[in-house]
């Protein structure tokens, strides 16, 4: 049974992007049930309603169905039963592994999604080299993938995700597999680029810190079948770090949580 847990945090929040002046709602799911074939139920009964504008984290233990979900919103995968709306249409979608093309240049390879977006080709260089000045890499433009760091490449590939100029950005655990130090700086980009664009972004994560650290919303998952348990609703998410005592509580109650619904599953 989700009960929503309301936390203050003492910072102001940037008033960069109003998300209020924003349509109201993003994303629309209702009672969405998937199955692979004859076997068991992934996901069971999942309505939920994403503000515009909104940054949510998707949380839950390994094998709960947080990526199947998000597939099913970016309309890679299909429902079992259910619907999911996008208000705006498609998603842009960032997952784990960056998938640069070796061979092209960080502004090549955001300039390669402008493409495919219908950006005509003289427009593309500059709105390219934009982008990566959005995520603080202007000057890595001309450089190719291995010749970057993983955070660097991750920073190319999320440049990417907004060349696609779409209202909705869906992340698959996109800094899942960095050091805890460039983890850190990048939820710090993250956070910047969500409050200048507007996106509405849902966000994957196997990482109670760092869905306490991001999240305006935060939403628990139940291993499989996946349902959404619990939520917690941040009403002020200014100027968190994922060492500050706030959201260490936050993390520490998410955790409780998730250990109950752990071992009630294994019982």
């Amino acid at each position: 049974m989700t009960s929503p847990t309301n936390v203050a945090l003492a910072a102001a929040r940037s008033e960069a992007v109003a998300p209020s002046s924003l349509e109201s709602s993003a994303i629309t799911i209702s009672a969405l049930g998937k199955r692979y074939g004859t076997g068991p139920l992934v996901l069971e009964d999942i309505t939920l309603s994403i503000d515009a504008g909104q940054f949510v984290c998707l949380l839950g233990a390994s094998g709960c169905g947080k990526s199947t979900l998000l597939n099913i919103i970016a309309g890679l995968e299909k429902p079992t039963e259910g619907a999911v709306t996008v208000a705006s249409g498609k998603a842009a979608v960032m997952f784990q592994d960056a998938a640069l093309f070796p061979w092209l240049t960080a502004g090549r390879n955001v300039e390669l999604a402008l493409k495919l977006g219908g950006l005509a080709r003289p427009k593309r260089k500059a709105a390219a080299l934009e982008l990566l000045d959005l995520v603080n890499l202007a000057d890595a433009a001309d450089r190719r993938p291995h010749e970057l760091s993983g955070g660097m490449r991750q920073r190319v590939a999320l440049a990417r995700s907004l060349a696609q100029d779409r209202k909705v950005l869906l992340m698959d655990e996109p800094f899942a597999a960095l050091d805890a130090i460039t983890r850190d700086l990048l939820h710090e980009e993250l956070e910047r680029v969500w409050r200048q664009t507007g996106r509405t972004i849902v966000f994957v994560t196997h990482n109670v810190r760092e869905a306490a650290r991001l999240g305006e919303r935060i939403l628990l998952m139940s291993s499989r079948p996946g349902r959404i348990v619990n939520e917690w609703t941040i009403t002020d998410t200014g100027s968190r770090r994922i060492e500050s005592p706030e959201v260490a509580r936050l993390g520490d109650e998410i955790t409780d949580q998730l250990r109950e619904e752990i071992r009630s599953n294994a019982a």
